[in-house]
């Protein structure tokens, strides 16, 4: 909540404080008029009264409705102001500590539901804060003074606390109802985004595999869910909307019969005096109901926007397992990597997923990791640019631990090509030189350096607009093996100490395999290059190899000497070479 309330810088509290003034000022013309009313009837009954009398009280009624409706319009303005800066910082706030989420706290609460908390969860607390905040403000400040303004008849202040003690225990038990509806729903609403987001994220496989009633059945069941809590929270809201103008109504009518037999027994000069104070009385309580009433209902409309507070809170109060090291410098060896008896699990998890891992790549050297899947090769190169930290063991980065470094430092001096490739919306250029700032960080030769490296020159040069070609959401619109160039050139761009290729070159064929390595080879033999391969022809000529098996190393050498000391490296070549390759 802390961080929450964080979001409201001065400006905001001062606003606040100019819309609590207005507020008030609202509350107390609009409870003055009663006074005025009260002077124009005893005026209109009073015997030989001149109604020339009438215009002072009548024109200070209208001054005092001009007032209030001028003070709702600065109250309305400043709530406004309030809700949208705040609610934009909270927005935004929820982005930058989603952005700085390592994997590990990504899983743990899915990309939909971020989604949702950044947007649906935000958007409930702002439509609550515009019309509910002048509610609880106003309610309670129009219900005090409007009761002391009523006067001390016994008789009719029973019949408005009957009237506030009912409509308290048919909005509580409204309240409690809804509740448990209002929680479930969020989360029906993190349900629906996953699903709508996992049918267009697979469009292709849906086509491909007919799977319309599949996705449709799944999206109805979620939707059919959703529907059903949302009808029930509408109805049980529902049932408010007759009954409370019954009771104001009946409030109204219970005072006038009162005060009719009030009238009717009273002396001749107290008549009039009776039903001026009735009418005032009528004035006041339907005010003083009225104000409990919306202050009733804001609250009864709490639980979504308590749902919502909490599931922001949520991420805010997140406790980052990746943070900044001290940002120690110290002599370190260019360009060289090194696994200290490295293990890593992820959380969670009972069993390791990498075991006791110690390698050196030293710079300009090529070091390949090859292994069956699920033998842990991701999960050691997501160790490299701390996408996860490991459990056990250390990894050093020109040898300084990783841990030790600011993570911009440690990441400037990588190259990153994920194993599933990703564009970003914009253009082939934007995306090339992605990460070095706003704008073009790079001139436009080294943009097209980097994409005759990564082999992706020809195929940009064709498109309309060559560089400056669009780029859909993900990279749509371009094939496998574009987005694979694609982002081998984004790593080339950023001309970095160390290259890290998740399997980067399965989409390539054997021809641009070939060139593309070569263009590396020449163009940065300075640089450590690590990857991860599936196919021993492209990684054979690699100064070292690290073959794992189940998260251990099991092989460790060249091409030649784990041809002589490695079975699992023996059968992977078997598997994919021939005879005479293997000979």
């Amino acid at each position: 909540m802390k961080k929450i309330l964080s979001c409201m810088k001065a400006r905001e509290w001062v606003f606040f404080a100019a819309f609590i003034g207005f507020v008030t000022g609202q509350t107390l013309l609009t409870l003055t008029m009663p006074e005025y009313m009260d002077e124009i009837t005893r005026t209109i009954q009073a015997q030989g009264s001149d109604l020339n009398a009438l215009v002072r009280p009548a024109l200070f009624m209208l001054l005092c409705a001009a007032g209030s409706i001028v003070c709702a319009v600065f109250a309305a303005y400043f709530v406004a102001q309030i809700t949208t800066t705040v609610t934009g910082r909270m927005r935004e706030a929820v982005f930058q500590k989603t952005i700085s989420f390592s994997l590990a706290e990504m899983n743990g609460f899915s990309a939909s539901s971020l989604i949702t908390r950044c947007t649906n969860d935000v958007d409930n607390i702002q439509n609550f804060s515009a019309m509910g905040l002048q509610a609880l403000i106003q309610g309670p400040l129009m219900a005090v003074i409007a009761i002391l303004k009523m006067g001390s008849n016994s008789t009719w202040l029973v019949a408005v606390m009957i009237t506030i003690v009912l409509i308290l225990a048919m909005l509580l038990t409204v309240f409690f109802i809804s509740l448990p509806k209002n929680v479930r729903l969020q989360g029906l609403v993190d349900r629906l985004n996953r699903v709508t987001r996992e049918h267009l994220s697979g469009l292709r496989v849906v086509h491909a595999y007919n799977g319309y009633d599949l996705q449709k059945k799944q999206f109805d069941e979620v939707n059919e869910d959703a529907t059903r809590t949302n009808i029930f929270v509408n109805r049980t809201m529902g049932v408010l909307s007759p009954f409370l103008p019954f009771f104001m109504n009946g409030l109204s009518l219970v005072i006038y019969v009162l005060g009719a037999v009030m009238i009717n027994n009273a002396a001749g000069p107290e008549k009039l005096d009776l039903f001026s104070q009735m009418i005032v009385f009528v004035s006041y309580a339907l005010q003083a109901v009225s104000a409990f009433v919306i202050m009733l209902m804001a609250i009864v409309a709490l639980p979504t926007v308590v749902v919502s507070i909490r599931r922001i809170s949520e991420v805010l109060n997140t406790k980052l397992t990746i943070i900044d090291g001290a940002g120690k410098t110290g002599k370190g060896v260019e360009g060289r990597l090194e696994f200290r008896h490295v293990s890593f699990a992820y959380p969670g998890a009972s069993e390791k997923v990498l075991s006791d891992i110690s390698f050196t790549a030293e710079k300009g050297q090529v070091v390949a990791i090859i292994g069956s899947t699920g033998s842990g090769k991701t999960s050691l190169m997501n160790l490299i640019p701390r996408l996860y930290d490991a459990t056990g063991g250390e990894v050093l980065v020109d040898g300084i631990n990783v841990r030790d470094y600011k993570l911009e430092t440690l990441r400037e001096k990588i190259g990153y090509v994920p194993q599933k490739s990703f564009l970003f919306e914009g253009t082939i250029s934007s995306n090339i030189d992605y990460g070095k700032g706003e704008g073009f960080a790079s001139a436009v030769s080294e943009i097209k350096k980097a994409a005759e490296i990564g082999q992706s020159k020809e195929f940009i040069e064709k498109k309309e607009g060559a560089y400056d070609a669009h780029v859909e959401e993900g990279g749509s619109n371009f094939s496998g093996g574009q987005k694979q160039r694609l982002t081998i050139s984004r790593a080339v761009c950023r001309n970095p100490e160390f290259y890290l290729f998740d399997d980067s070159f399965s989409a390539l064929d054997f021809k641009t395999d070939a060139i593309l390595r070569k263009k590396l080879h020449e163009y940065a033999k300075d640089a450590t290059q690590i990857i991860v391969g599936q196919r021993i022809g492209s990684i054979m000529h690699a100064d070292q190899i690290l073959v794992l098996e189940k998260g251990r190393v099991v092989g460790i050498g060249t091409h030649d000497e784990l041809m002589k000391t490695c079975a699992v490296y023996q059968e992977i070549a078997a598997s994919q070479l021939s005879q005479e390759d293997i000979a």
